[in-house]
């Protein structure tokens, strides 16, 4: 894969300074390989941090996760809503094609 990254001058001369840091021993492309996992690693840690906050204020108020509207449907909610939809007829569709149900005498 490759990666083409957009500097402006002032982050080009940064990278420029920054890259002088650079071992030796390390090619170029394994030294960018390794800024670049290093970036992701920590915005991968950043990510969790933000993620462990969220649940611990959920956990500390549940209240306020009730009133967001934003949240996906549990499972039980999506099967009986499905359930209701099922049993549901389409007056568009003919009587002969909807599915037959049969009651209990």
């Amino acid at each position: 894969m490759k990666i083409q990254i957009k500097f402006s001058k002032e982050e080009a001369e940064g990278f420029k300074n920054f890259c002088k840091l650079k071992p030796p021993e390390l090619g170029d492309e394994t030294f960018y390989k390794q800024i670049f996992f290093a970036g992701c690693n920590a915005m991968t840690e950043q990510i969790k941090e933000l993620v462990a906050q969220h649940e611990q204020s959920k956990r500390d108020n549940p209240e306020a996760d009730e009133l967001n509207t934003d949240t996906e449907p549990s499972a039980d909610t999506k099967e009986s809503s499905f359930a209701e939809a099922a049993s549901v007829t389409d007056p568009e569709t003919p009587a002969s094609e909807q599915p037959n149900e049969q009651s209990e005498n």
